[in-house]
């Protein structure tokens, strides 16, 4: 019986001790692997960090001589920060009270890198500001500081999540961002970059991403799953998700749909779907066009909010907002509204001056606004015909427009007169260019006539001669006559694109749509300045001189030359946006109509030597640790 007792102790004992050293292995094993894990994990951080730059900015130190026009009333995102809203629209960042009132309008003048403003959060105890070009500002209440990313191309920034101590911001091309104070990371669903990013929303432990064009992105439990037109979503563009008792109900622009145990079941397509929220225990949707829907077990129309073309729904506990490119409704009733001294749309295309010295702006797609040489705005004027602008020039006591649908000619009373059919990009007296050719009177100049193309941009009359820009290069008409091209397979020109002339000083320029700016010389060559300032995108109506200078404008803001100097410098920081589309004056301001309003800038400005990017001067660029 001892041997026994003492052999089978002896067993358990040698048991115990494998069993140990064996549970001991796979402990170690266990802790290395997730020791290499965490290292891989870190590893690939370390790998997703996106460089970024911060810049402390400053309100700009010449506002004495500067102005900007613009539109507030186009509203992306609405919060509520330190007791009042704060609305993001195409116009700059408004400060709003309780009850609406404006308390403050922050624009490019008063530090913002851009004025068209996209998202908004609170994180780390400051508002969170999304831009369209320009990456995040944060504003603390005084002070405004700007992220930007120069190592990437795109800098839109779509959306915003403050999660438990950690920022989520959606991109337009730099994906799924985390930031955590102190240094930006991209996030990656399944080793890949999360394009196009719309929204972002969490529901207890899940994290949904919606897209622009490629579906729904849901990561719980460290699982990425995706959901897209083929797993049954209406459209791939989403733009709301609500959590219904145990499902996810899920909004596109095309329908609404419900992801029941990971499967997609169509509600309701209805196409042109902008937004869902939920309020209380009420799910609610809007269209584009201010319609407002309820859902239970089915979608009920309850509200339409008449005339806006943008409208999206923001939920503050029982508040609901409705925003709009016409402003802001809380509970369908109006909460901020269109300033009738405002333009009516931001992207101003050309600029003119009325007999009275009256300032005529006329936009992309919403007609043409008046305003006196006060500012105050008196007439806006749009219709089917009177929407897309492409030139205005005063002729015998009268504005003439040049539309996509003719030529209209304005009397005092601002009642039109159609004077020519057709789209219409420019006009000099009797000389139209047109999309089928250049109309001189009654005669259609076209190909056939020897013109290098029949889409015609540009006119411009000096004494017997008319140069007439095109798609494929340079003419020159004397007497009926087309007696000489320039292209780039027979001269110097840069881009065959003829956009924009100018005749100063004796002297010729010509703006290409990416070859820069060149200058016709008497001699019938061309002097090239890409050598000393690039080559890029001259738009339509945008080169205008005052005798004194040269404007160019650009995409990438306004080029100038001085002829006194003959030095060239770039203005972009008094700008609303750098996109600038027409130049014009008064004879003691220059405007500069740009994507995002119009700049009007005292030539006083460019007397004391500002002209050269004032306000960067001012920044501190800081690498984030």
């Amino acid at each position: 019986m001892r041997r026994l007792f003492f052999r089978k102790s002896t067993i358990l004992a040698i048991l115990t001790l494998v069993l140990g050293v064996l549970g001991f292995q796979i402990y170690r094993v266990y802790r290395n692997a997730e020791n290499e894990l965490a290292r891989t994990k870190s590893r690939l951080k370390e790998q997703n960090i996106v460089t970024s730059e911060k810049i402390h900015l400053k309100p700009h130190p010449h506002l004495n001589l500067l102005q900007i026009i613009q539109n507030t009333s186009d509203t992306r995102d609405l919060i509520i920060y330190k007791d009042s809203y704060f609305a993001t629209t195409s116009g700059g960042l408004l400060q709003l009270s309780p009850k609406g009132e404006l308390i403050k309008h922050w624009a490019v003048l008063d530090g913002l890198p851009e004025s068209d403003l996209t998202c908004l959060t609170v994180f780390d105890a400051k508002l969170f500001i999304g831009t369209r070009t320009k990456g995040i500002v944060t504003f603390d209440g005084e002070n405004l500081v700007q992220f930007n990313f120069p190592e990437q191309k795109t800098q839109e920034i779509t959306a915003f999540l403050n999660d438990s101590g950690r920022l989520l911001v959606g991109t337009n091309g730099m994906g799924l961002l985390e930031f955590d104070g102190k240094v930006f990371r991209e996030l990656k669903a399944e080793n890949q970059t999360i394009k196009s990013i719309t929204l972002l929303a969490k529901e207890n432990s899940a994290l949904f991403v919606g897209t622009f064009n490629n579906g729904l992105w849901i990561y719980e439990n460290d699982i990425w799953k995706r959901f897209t037109t083929a797993d049954g979503l209406p459209s791939n563009r989403v733009v709301g998700v609500a959590k219904n008792a145990e499902n996810l109900l899920v909004a596109t622009d095309f329908g609404l749909s419900v992801l029941e145990n990971n499967k997609l079941r169509t509600l309701k397509i209805l196409p042109m779907i902008s937004s869902l929220t939920r309020r209380e225990s009420q799910f609610y949707l809007s269209t584009e066009n201010g319609k407002i829907f309820t859902f239970d077990k089915q979608l009920k129309e309850e509200k339409e909010i008449a005339n806006v073309d943008k409208a999206k729904l923001i939920a503050f506990d029982r508040e609901l907002f409705l925003l709009t490119n016409s402003g802001i409704f809380h509970n369908f009733k109006p909460f901020s509204k269109m300033d009738n001294a405002e333009l009516a749309n931001n992207f101003v295309s050309a600029l003119g001056f009325d007999k009275n010295g009256n300032l005529w702006a006329g936009t992309f797609r919403n007609g043409i606004d008046v305003f006196t040489v006060e500012g105050k705005k008196i007439k806006h004027i749009e219709d089917n015909n009177i929407r897309e602008i492409n030139y205005l020039q005063s002729q015998n006591d009268s504005i003439m427009a040049a539309t996509s649908k003719g030529l209209w000619r304005f009397k005092a009373d601002f009642s039109a007169e159609n004077v020519a059919q057709n789209s219409i990009s420019h006009f000099t007296n009797e000389v139209a260019a047109t999309n089928k050719g250049l109309k001189i009177g009654e005669k259609l100049f076209t190909n056939v006539n020897g013109l290098p193309s029949n889409s015609t941009y540009t006119t411009l009359q000096t004494g017997k001669k008319i140069y007439v820009g095109t798609l494929g290069g340079l003419a020159e008409i004397q007497q009926n006559k087309v007696v000489k091209t320039w292209t780039d397979a027979n001269s110097k020109l840069t881009n065959n694109w003829v956009t924009a002339t100018c005749l100063t000083n004796e002297r010729l320029f010509i703006g290409t749509y990416g070859g820069g700016v060149l200058e016709l010389l008497p001699s019938g060559d061309f002097q090239d300045f890409s050598a000393e300032i690039g080559k890029f995108v001259v738009n339509p109506n945008a080169i205008f001189s005052d005798g004194e200078r040269l404007y160019i404008g650009t995409l990438e803001g306004v080029i100038v030359l001085n002829f006194q100097t003959n030095k060239w410098s770039k203005i972009k920081d008094i700008l609303p946006a750098e996109g600038v589309f027409a130049i014009n004056s008064d004879g003691r301001n220059l405007y500069f109509a740009t994507t995002n309003g119009i700049a009007k800038v005292d030539k006083n400005y460019f007397e004391a030597g500002n002209a050269s990017d004032s306000l960067a001067q001012t920044r501190e660029r800081l690498k984030v640790d």
